[in-house]
């Protein structure tokens, strides 16, 4: 299905009452946005128009080959030989008879239209042939191109985990409660192949200044209240021992890890949706492109865990010497119920844009904005910058049954506390 986004008229829906509101056709109208300029890695202010009503977003390139998948070997094909045509046995003077006939009725023919043509006038030369004109079409821009132009603008990592998203098996949480549990739409547990260990490296993570801010306020919030109680919670099963290595516990299953060990966490803000926000907020002012880590993972939370502890059996203390940090993060394209979906910019082959409009209607709830905007020549490669949301990703995932969210674990650090922590047990 190809996603509508141009229409004759456009709807919102008031928050106060719930009612649909009819907006007037917006087509052809000048329309303000930024436009990404890649090479300085910054916005540019552009102008261009509301786009024409029969340019759409295209979901209908077929899927990638599925992860895990092995394509079936077509059958070889056997060639089969068909039988000759068998004919009756001739007699031999019948043949012959028949051969005479044929030839003198060739000659016969040869001779009345060599006549005819020498007697019959020229004939007129034909007509020149008309040229068909171009049919001009306006290059098409499927969902599955985005991950190419977050190449262009900087982004590799993020394309990469798009690649992989489009690639997998359908799974998807039906609500943010379920985002939260990992939750799919048959109701069981995300499958093992949608945890991804690999992709995305705490190391690299940590080389954006934000991420070390929320580190930084991570370990300030070890000894909240909050964060005893966890550990005083995981640790007491192992009371008896005199230490207890943590991961080694779990056999190197991070899942198993983050679930039995991890107690504290601090959010890292910078998900395309709240850049947007703040572009209005600060009329669209120096702010630089999306970067890489807002396009692989958004916004998402830190966290820690324990590595090593050991126990005071007589003042029934558990002392935590060393704590694992790391992150994990949902790739997911889930919105809230009863909200407009996410909006993530307008986006063509080359660039990605942002239209403050469309952002605005967002803000409000409104999800009326959901036309193309187009600079110049519509024929012309890169054009037109396409709107996207979370819901066209679902959609894709109903048409090709396929497209996989899933959970991201990077790799671990392992801090060293200058002053350990005591928790009773």
């Amino acid at each position: 299905m190809t996603i509508p986004v141009c229409r004759n008229d456009a709807h919102q829906r008031s928050k106060a009452t719930g009612r649909i509101k009819t907006m007037p056709s917006q087509t052809g109208e000048k329309i303000d946005f930024r436009k990404s300029n890649n090479f300085m890695r910054s916005w540019s202010a552009q102008t261009g128009e509301i786009c024409r009503e029969d340019i759409a977003l295209s979901t209908n390139r077929a899927p990638p080959p599925m992860r895990g998948r092995l394509a079936a070997a077509p059958a070889a094909q056997k060639s089969v030989e068909v039988p000759a045509r068998r004919t009756a046995k001739q007699d031999p003077y019948v043949n012959t008879v028949r051969g005479a006939i044929h030839a003198a009725e060739a000659v016969s023919n040869a001779v009345g239209g060599l006549q005819h043509w020498l007697n019959s006038p020229p004939a007129p030369p034909p007509p020149p042939k008309e040229k068909p004109k171009p049919v001009q079409t306006v290059p098409p821009f499927d969902i599955q191109d985005i991950p190419g132009a977050m190449r262009k603008i900087g982004a590799p990592v993020g394309a990469d985990l798009m690649d992989k998203w489009f690639a997998g098996a359908l799974n998807y949480p039906p609500t943010p409660a379920d985002e939260r549990n990992g939750i799919n739409q048959n109701g069981v547990p995300y499958p093992p192949s949608m945890f991804d260990t690999t992709s995305v490296k705490i190391d690299w993570v940590m080389k954006f200044a934000r991420t070390q801010k929320g580190r930084d306020y991570l370990m300030s919030q070890f000894e909240t209240t909050a964060a005893r109680r966890e550990l005083s919670k995981s640790l007491r099963p192992f009371r008896n021992r005199q230490d207890i290595w943590p991961w080694l516990e779990c056999q190197g299953d991070i899942v198993r890890f983050h679930k039995d060990f991890q107690f504290q966490q601090a959010p890292v803000e910078g998900t395309l949706s709240q850049k947007l926000t703040q572009f209005i907020t600060q009329s669209l002012s120096n702010e630089g492109l999306p970067d890489d880590l807002t396009c692989a993972l958004g916004s998402f939370n830190l966290y820690a865990a324990v590595s090593y502890a050991w126990f005071d059996h007589k003042k029934k203390l558990a002392i935590v010497t060393h704590v694992s940090i790391y992150v994990k993060d949902n790739f997911t394209f889930t919105d809230e119920a009863g909200n407009a979906s996410q909006y993530l910019g307008h986006w063509s082959r080359s660039h990605v844009a942002i239209v403050p409009a469309h952002q605005t209607a967002a803000m409000a709830n409104i999800g009326w904005l959901e036309y193309p905007v187009a600079q110049g020549d519509v024929h012309a490669k890169d054009a037109v910058l396409y709107p996207v949301k979370n819901s066209d990703f679902r959609a894709w995932q109903r048409k090709h049954n396929q497209g996989g969210d899933f959970v991201i674990y990077t790799d671990r650090i392992t801090v060293k506390l200058a002053t350990p922590i005591e928790v009773a047990l």
